[in-house]
């Protein structure tokens, strides 16, 4: 087994953009396929470096960057394409879970290249992730318009990103493996946690909501 790569301090800062990746040495963008966070984590090689699209909420901490749909309790590692962190994460230490493919005859396959797009709807998803982070909580009666920068305490977002997966023969280790036993450290995030990973590009259709379920501006 691979050691862990070094503790890895994460600048939250910088923002990224997915790019529709083009084939190898051909002029053909690769179409996103609709699919859900669920259907991922029921066979996530079948969706290994391949673009995707999919709706879900983020849940950021110190260490853990989660992409999760209500439907499954588990959870895609969630990336941006230029390789820092959601606001929230502070640090991790990565897996030894590598992106790329393998073709029919077993050759090395780079991974689709993604550029991260910072427009108008990635400022306000980090804005928003950025006031959840922060904790700060609103005065304001429950039966008044929330202000802008208090009181998120969710944020969903559409993505589109490329999609790294452990083989499936490892996935399905895992499946078996026990609660007790210790982490192999072989697929994506902090210590190598999380079969699959999304590394998103584009950031579509954000919605932000208090605790009481209202949405904010």
């Amino acid at each position: 087994m691979r050691p862990c790569h070094p503790l890895t301090l994460l600048v939250l800062s910088s923002a990224i953009l997915p790019v529709y990746a083009q084939k190898e040495s051909k002029n053909v963008q690769q179409k996103p396929i609709g699919t859900s966070v669920c259907e991922i984590l029921k066979n996530p090689s079948a969706f290994n470096n391949k673009l995707v699209r999919v709706r879900g909420h983020l849940e950021v901490n110190f260490e853990y960057s989660m992409l999760r749909d209500d439907s499954c309790s588990d959870a895609l590692w969630f990336a941006l394409a230029d390789g820092s962190g959601p606001p929230g994460l502070v640090m991790i230490v990565n897996g030894t879970g590598r992106p790329g493919a393998k073709n029919s005859k077993g050759a090395a396959v780079k991974p689709i290249p993604v550029q991260l797009i910072r427009d108008a709807n990635f400022k306000k998803f980090q804005h928003y992730l950025t006031v959840k982070s922060e904790k700060k909580p609103c005065l304001n009666s429950p039966f008044e318009p929330t202000p802008v920068d208090c009181a998120v305490d969710r944020v969903t977002a559409t993505f589109t990103g490329r999609i790294d997966s452990v083989s499936k023969q490892l996935h399905e280790a895992h499946l078996k493996r026990s609660p007790f036993e210790h982490n192999d450290g072989k697929g994506f995030g902090h210590m190598g946690m999380f079969d699959a990973q999304i590394v998103v590009g584009i950031v579509e259709d954000v919605l932000a909501v208090d605790s009481f379920g209202r949405a904010k501006p």
